[in-house]
């Protein structure tokens, strides 16, 4: 966001244009830290946080063991130190490793949308459709680390914050076009659009219910983005 003044000398907010701000978003979580590591190594810690996800989405995080993990990925639990301290430090790996692979998805299918509303139609719908299609995942990350008092400062709070910021960004940027009206707090409309969503998941995880998750999605997605108005 940038501030501006009117001629009242009150501030102004001034959002970041689109393709910006999203390019932006897409970069933080590309993975691609500027470290280039060597193909072995990068292949073999990609192998540990595909086996720490089978495991945690099995066992939970809380009952998971750092054996347990080194089993799974068919390596002893040294090879798993030699790249993270803790079982917590892994924890908070595996959401991140896929996270970028979300908002590039994202990127790619939005690139045709031209309105804030479809836009944030789309990027709540993928949400749902992203964690139907990777069910260890999003078992982890709604079930364990989401609702974790651990977060706290860690990386993948500041993912999970980012994921929050484009359903907020897109609502400022539909009230600027005249899209809806404004004047409702942006951060509670997020809220409740977010919230509906992960309800549905966190459902359809624990009970498989409902069965048809995107078409129960679509239509939830259409109900609570009315509040938003005309």
């Amino acid at each position: 966001m940038l501030k501006k003044t009117n001629e009242a000398g009150g501030p102004v907010t001034a959002l970041v244009p689109w393709d910006d701000f999203l390019a932006d978003i897409v970069n933080r979580w590309s993975g691609d830290t500027g470290e280039r590591k060597q193909d072995r190594s990068k292949r073999r810690e990609q192998e540990i946080l595909r086996a720490a996800l089978r495991v945690f989405a099995r066992d939970g995080i809380s009952r998971a063991r750092i054996g347990d993990i080194a089993s799974e990925a068919g390596m002893p639990v040294s090879s798993i130190y030699e790249y993270y301290p803790g079982k917590e430090e892994l924890a908070y790996a595996v959401p991140l490793s896929v996270f970028g692979r979300f908002y590039s998805e994202y990127a790619e299918a939005v690139a045709g949308k031209a309105t804030a509303r479809e836009r944030l139609r789309l990027y709540l719908w993928l949400a749902a459709d992203f964690a139907r299609r990777n069910p260890e995942w999003s078992r982890t990350l709604y079930l364990e680390i989401w609702p974790s008092v651990l977060v706290g400062e860690t990386t993948v709070r500041h993912a999970i914050d980012d994921y929050v910021r484009v359903i907020v960004h897109l609502i400022r940027q539909g009230e600027a076009a005249g899209e809806w009206p404004s004047g409702h707090n942006p951060y509670e409309t997020a809220t409740i659009l977010n919230g509906s969503v992960n309800q549905l998941i966190i459902t359809w995880l624990i009970y498989r219910r409902p069965r048809d998750l995107m078409k129960v999605t679509g239509s939830v997605i259409d109900r609570t983005m009315a509040l938003l108005g005309h």
